[in-house]
């Protein structure tokens, strides 16, 4: 009996101490709980637990408005209504669904699908008009959100919709200037806490003060919407009259760069973009890059002006309109003989271009392409810009230098062609080309030039200038010639490449024309470029006279300075008097020139060269001007060999003018100055062989 007590007695003792390790442990484990809810989870459900009472809310910023330089909105952000649907609270979805396909006009089984998302809130529909936000204001259905948001809106819609460029339904820029300046336009949202109550209304938290959203900048363009209006219309009017795919217009501010007008057709309604092919979207203006033709003949001149190489009134053969070199036949539409440099480039001559740099230091046209800024971008502030191309000069062939000089084995964009020939309108200073205006910019009525750098002197600008005249006034630009002013410019037709058929099409064509008025001192510059016209293609008939309409409606808008507006009279445009330089040449050779320019020749001496020139000067009005020349004759018994004469020292054109008194032939390296010579002075040689000369040498500018 005794022992069974003390049994029962351990039995109960054990039970207990079970009992109460087990409780212990339990209020370990349960403190362990606690340790990890109220101290290392202690923020989770503090988070969890604001989430039950507060609503976060992101406050939507304002996309800052783009305007003309006039202040005349281009694009604006306003007030729409979307429809979403919270799917935790939707009862009858196969109701709902059918509702909502009757008032937005939607499928009814695409906005089933979208309720079986894995998202809790789903869009129904965004954007939706003033009569379906009426509809579903008088109805109360469960989960069904109707939102304000803030939507894209262009008033002007197609006008200038290349430049301003579209945003997604998110009001995210895509292109133009809404994608350039994205991140300035968008601004920065604002945060707002609201506390919810029992019944799930919200409330504002006044403990938690509302961040406001900042509205982002404006941004003011360099255009003017009247100039864009007058663009674009003469721009429709020329594709349809001359059948043509496509042409873009830049009006541009030669004096600070600013862009005045950008045009391209095909165009497109803004407000609608995703209705019109990629194509049509494309800003051609910038993106796209093609041969320019002879409108790239005065950048060329330019650089034998600056380098001094030859002047205007300096004369070429032109081989009566057939030229073969290397393996090319070179040809112009119409022949000619005798013509000056400054006639070379009024009747755009291929030959007379292709003569005047058969012989060019390729060094020195890579050069000036560079100084341009071709085969750079432009640096506008737009998306997209394609820099153009062309190859380094050691991978030149010989016919390089003159395919170059008509236009050709080069691509260029239209901005770089209008900021190019700015440089030869400003005085010779290549500029950024400006879109945007600052506040400071706007308030002072236009921007501060941007220079790149300088190209030509001041005086080979002016030069160039008064040859660019010449085009207008008589020449292949004659169609954009408006009486009473002062216009420069260049007519261009290029033939495009057919990669198909690996040659050039004998009937798709680019047609351009770039001017600038007024001459003397140029406020406007007006670039053309029609692309592939069926109604003729030669610029001068196709772009010269768009360029002239264009200018005439501009110049009915704006008030000229008086100095500007007057009529012209006959020699008013820079003439340069066309004196051949017969010097060196053969006395039958100088026969010709003279003939065929009306001089008449006073011949004094004998001989078989000429070795001076002397103009006669005589008042009144005389039928011909004269030369007196005088001869000098080749020795026979010294013709075979010369001696070599000392140049260096002299520039270029001394130089090489006084080896032609020796019968001695040029290969030029560099420009300037002679530095050396090989061979040397003195050196006996072969009348009619090559001397070389060794100038200062040309800058490598590859890093431009």
């Amino acid at each position: 009996m005794g022992s069974r007590k003390k049994i029962f007695e351990n039995s109960m003792f054990q039970r207990l101490v079970v009992f109460v390790a087990l409780s212990m442990l339990l209020l370990f484990l349960l403190f362990l709980r606690l340790f990890q809810i109220q101290i290392v989870n202690r923020n989770k459900y503090i988070e969890q637990a604001k989430r039950q009472y507060l609503y976060e809310a992101e406050l939507k910023s304002q996309r800052g408005i783009i305007y003309d330089r006039n202040m005349e909105p281009l694009a604006v952000s306003r007030n729409a209504i979307s429809v979403g649907v919270d799917v935790t609270k939707v009862i009858n979805p196969d109701s709902v669904a059918e509702i909502l396909s009757q008032y937005l006009a939607e499928n009814q089984q695409s906005i089933k699908a979208k309720f079986k998302r894995v998202n809790s809130f789903v869009w129904v529909k965004r954007r939706i008009d003033d009569r379906a936000a009426s509809f579903l204001d008088t109805l109360t259905i469960p989960g069904v959100r109707k939102i304000k948001e803030s939507i894209r809106f262009y008033p002007r819609n197609n006008l200038a919709a290349h430049l301003v460029g579209f945003t997604d339904i998110d009001q995210k820029g895509l292109s133009g200037i809404e994608l350039s300046q994205d991140e300035n336009l968008t601004g920065n949202n604002g945060l707002a806490l609201y506390k919810r109550d029992a019944y799930g209304f919200k409330m504002i938290d006044v403990e938690h003060p509302v961040k406001r959203p900042q509205k982002g900048q404006d941004v003011v363009l360099t255009i003017n919407n009247t100039f864009q209006w007058i663009v674009e219309d003469e721009l429709k009017y020329a594709i349809k009259k001359y059948q043509a795919d496509a042409a873009v217009v830049i009006v541009a501010d030669p004096r600070n760069g600013e862009i005045l007008s950008l045009g391209v057709s095909p165009d497109y309604d803004l407000n609608q973009a995703g209705e019109y092919p990629a194509d049509w979207r494309r800003n051609r203006a910038i993106t796209d890059v093609y041969e320019p033709g002879s409108t790239f003949k005065s950048i060329i001149m330019a650089a034998i002006l600056e380098e001094g190489l030859m002047k205007p009134d300096d004369i070429v053969f032109c081989e009566n309109g057939r030229y073969q070199i290397y393996d090319r036949e070179v040809k112009d539409a119409t022949p000619y003989q005798w013509l000056s440099l400054q006639k070379v480039l009024k009747k755009s001559s291929n030959i007379g271009m292709a003569k005047i740099t058969k012989d060019l230091d390729k060094r020195i046209v890579y050069k000036y392409l560079r100084a341009f800024g071709f085969g750079l971008e432009s640096g506008i502030d737009l998306p997209g810009e394609a820099s153009g191309e062309y190859k380094h000069y050691i991978e030149w062939s010989q016919y390089s230098t003159i395919a170059m000089s008509i236009g050709y084995e080069i691509s260029v964009s239209p901005v770089q062609m209008v900021m190019a020939y700015a440089a030869i309108a400003n005085g010779g200073l290549l500029l950024k080309p400006k879109i945007i205006l600052t506040e400071q910019e706007r308030q002072r009525g236009g921007a501060k030039p941007e220079i790149i750098r300088r190209v030509i002197a001041p005086t080979t600008a002016k030069t160039l200038t008064g040859m660019l005249e010449e085009v207008v006034y008589d020449g292949t630009g004659k169609r954009a010639f408006i009486n009473g002013l002062r216009i420069a410019g260049k007519t261009g037709t290029a033939m495009k490449y057919d990669p198909a058929k690996k040659s050039y099409s004998e009937d798709s064509f680019v047609s351009s024309f770039i001017g600038f008025f007024p001459a003397e001192a140029p406020q406007y510059l007006i670039y053309v470029m029609i692309d592939n016209p069926r109604i003729d293609h030669l610029g001068g008939k196709v772009a010269a006279p768009t360029f002239k309409r264009i200018l005439q409606r501009i110049l009915k808008y704006v008030d000229i300075q008086p100095e500007f507006n007057r009529q012209l009279v006959e020699g008013s445009v820079r003439q340069f008097p066309v004196v051949p330089d017969l010097t060196n040449k053969r006395i039958d050779v100088a026969r010709a020139i003279a003939r065929h320019l009306g001089f008449e020749l006073l011949i004094e001496d004998e001989g078989d060269f000429v070795l001076s020139q002397k103009l006669v000067v005589e008042s009144g009005q005389p039928t011909k001007q004269k030369l007196i020349l005088k001869l000098g004759r080749i020795n026979s018994s010294t013709a075979a060999y010369v001696a070599v004469p000392d140049i260096v020292g002299m520039d270029l054109r001394s130089a090489v003018s006084k080896l032609a008194q020796y019968q001695l032939r040029a290969y030029i390296h560099g420009s300037g100055r002679v530095i050396a010579q090989n061979p040397k002075p003195g050196t006996k040689m072969r009348a009619g062989a090559r001397c070389v000369i060794e100038c200062n040498p040309v800058t490598e500018v590859s890093g431009i």
